[in-house]
């Protein structure tokens, strides 16, 4: 067939509002349409939360990650849109992948960032598979920040093991494994909740077997057709 055309004389194209359609032009039977597909399951610019934190930061590229604040709806709005117009027209935006994440929700985890409340809302960049990472509060604006990772101004640093205690760490487990870390929780969870029940017979609760009692001594009798024995008369 020819290239980029689908089955009936159309074509495929990846359509998410307000971002240009992408159109496919290569075979359809080819490697570079599973590619394509691949590379276009993402939005333009993601929203980071437990379900698909892995899946997104493992994905080959660093993450140009905005933490916001959605209470500021002002700020908020202002700057997701900033991220999403370098998204679609930036000058390095094919080499990352652009995301937001709650950072009043995920404070805790941003700590290690070097992101904090106060900050909000604020662009960084992850490589999570590299534990590295880049920040810098004093660089504003996303082209700014992003050309100055690039060039080398804004350094890469190693992700920081916080102290924290056991806890803290399961947590940290928790989230950086989601969505199996959740199967697993609630696997554990309905296990327990099973073994907590008394052991089930079919459908019904076997009841507790009752205590034996000795029956009472019967009153010796008679045998059947032998005549009990009588005194004689006098």
């Amino acid at each position: 067939g020819s290239a980029g055309a689908a089955p009936g004389g159309g074509f495929i194209a990846r359509v998410e509002g307000g971002v240009p359609a992408r159109l496919y032009g290569g075979e359809l039977d080819s490697a570079s349409f599973l590619d394509f597909v691949e590379a276009q399951n993402l939005a333009t610019v993601v929203h980071l939360d437990g379900h698909n934190f892995r899946f997104v930061t493992r994905r080959g590229k660093p993450v140009a990650l905005a933490a916001i604040d959605p209470s500021d709806e002002a700020r908020t709005d202002t700057f997701e849109k900033d991220l999403k117009r370098y998204a679609v027209r930036g000058e390095h935006r094919e080499d990352y992948i652009f995301a937001t994440i709650d950072g009043t929700k995920w404070g805790k985890f941003l700590e290690q960032f070097s992101i904090t409340k106060e900050s909000l809302p604020e662009l960084f960049v992850i490589d999570t598979p590299a534990r590295t990472y880049w920040q810098d509060s004093s660089v504003f604006g996303i082209s700014n920040f992003v050309e100055a990772v690039k060039s080398g101004e804004i350094e890469p640093r190693v992700q920081e093991k916080p102290k924290k205690g056991v806890a803290d760490q399961v947590f940290q487990v928790f989230v950086e494994w989601m969505p199996w870390s959740l199967f697993g929780m609630l696997s554990i969870f309905v296990l327990v909740f099973y073994l907590s029940f008394p052991s089930i017979d079919g459908d019904l609760v076997r009841p507790p077997r009752p205590e034996s009692r000795p029956s009472p001594a019967k009153k010796p009798s008679a045998a059947a057709g032998v005549p009990s024995e009588t005194k004689k008369e006098q």
